[in-house]
């Protein structure tokens, strides 16, 4: 249980550091974070970030439902 909460926290962290660093180390940056909000387009490291966290939540669940077929 601390490990998947571990690898969760983890996850959220990556992809609010990615939404940072683009509204912030780049011109036009708040913009962008409008727009994805608005269109879902994203950079391709917000992109990613947002897959991993997506993973990470569905191994959460499959390990949950193993538990409770089990």
């Amino acid at each position: 249980m601390a490990n998947q909460a571990q690898s969760l926290r983890k996850a959220i962290e990556n992809l609010i550091n990615a939404k940072l660093h683009d509204a912030l180390a780049k011109p036009g940056g708040l913009d962008r974070l409008i727009a994805h909000r608005v269109t879902g387009v994203a950079s391709w490291e917000i992109r990613q970030a947002e897959k991993n966290l997506d993973n990470v939540l569905a191994d959460i669940l499959q390990g949950q439902e193993s538990e409770a077929l089990a």
